[in-house]
């Protein structure tokens, strides 16, 4: 009874808003990757980070401007740097998500705008029929509007985008790279890091904040696909740790593959309606080969050491 009520609480708390144009939101360009800690020993290309500034207009309400907070948040969530450099930090000018729109121009990044009170909204007289995520061009730059009539619509529909679209992407693309991870030291033989790779809340194990957010859609999912959701849970949570336990290489590929099978039978509509009704952003999608590549993953067989059969479709 109270894993129900929780359903019903997360279900209320995160009514859908009106979603215009939504693969362009799903395919929204929030981050980006660039070279970082430049001038370190760590140094790294491909570091995720933003590519965008959260804003508000300079009259927006404070109650309005501080759902900003909470989109930033999840979207620290989702990248790994905000793109310092040394040349940024020796003029003292580091970079923010946040900023009023006056600033948030002078930026060449795209922007999340909250709320109606600026000038981009009165200037294209735009007009919201309830909460609503919306994607413009505007001025050379995309920008996702969260409007609606009033602040209390507004607010829902920053919520919804802070929670179950950055949120749930950052959870979703954690889990998708450890999963490639967790492929590549199986290959190494690498038994110990990829259990722990599982348990890791920011690795494998990032997937239960999504399964969480899904959960009262997912009741109303076919029964094929719980079945399918299930089988996937099993395989990933409970058969492939036991698996590693044992240090059987050979039974833990096959069960990564049987896992990689039921992600692909949701995404691709194998066997089934497909559920992912939008083409990934690929910029931010095909990390997962660079990746591969940098654990010597590819080695052998190319993309094909797991793009093979059923799984040949390569992810777009």
């Amino acid at each position: 009874m109270r894993f129900f009520l929780l359903l019903i609480i997360v279900g209320f708390s995160f009514s859908k808003p009106i979603l215009e144009s939504f693969s362009q939101i799903k395919r929204f360009p929030f981050i980006t990757y660039k070279e970082a800690w430049t001038g370190t020993p760590a140094q790294s290309r491909e570091v995720a980070v933003p590519a965008v500034v959260i804003t508000y207009g300079e009259k927006e309400k404070k109650e309005l401007v501080e759902e900003a907070v909470n989109i930033a948040y999840f979207l620290g969530q989702w990248t790994e740097d905000v793109g310092i450099t040394p040349r940024m930090v020796r003029k003292g000018k580091l970079p923010s998500l946040i900023l009023p729109l006056s600033k948030a121009l002078k930026t060449d990044k795209n922007l999340i705008l909250i709320g109606t009170r600026n000038k981009i909204v009165k200037n294209l007289n735009i007009a919201f029929r309830g909460p609503t995520l919306k994607v413009i061009s505007w001025q050379g730059r995309k920008i996702l509007l969260v409007g609606g009539r009033n602040p209390t619509e507004i607010k829902g529909a920053a919520r919804f985008l802070a929670y179950r679209i950055v949120g749930f992407k950052a959870g979703a693309y954690k889990t998708f790279f450890s999963f490639v991870k967790l492929r590549a030291m199986i290959e190494k033989e690498d038994f110990s890091s990829a259990l722990n790779l599982i348990k890791d809340p920011s690795g494998l194990s990032a997937c239960g904040k999504n399964m969480s957010l899904a959960a009262p859609m997912m009741l109303r999912f076919p029964p094929e696909v719980k079945k399918i959701v299930k089988e996937r849970n099993i395989i990933l949570y409970k058969k492939i740790p036991q698996v590693l336990r044992t240090k059987d290489k050979e039974k833990a590929i096959k069960l990564w593959r049987k896992a990689m099978i039921t992600c692909y039978r949701c995404h691709q509509g194998l066997g089934i309606k497909r559920l992912r009704r939008f083409i990934p952003n690929e910029n931010i999608h095909s990390k997962h080969q660079k990746i591969a590549e940098d654990f010597g993953l590819l080695k052998k067989e190319g993309c094909g050491i797991c793009h093979k059969g059923i799984t040949e479709i390569r992810g777009y």
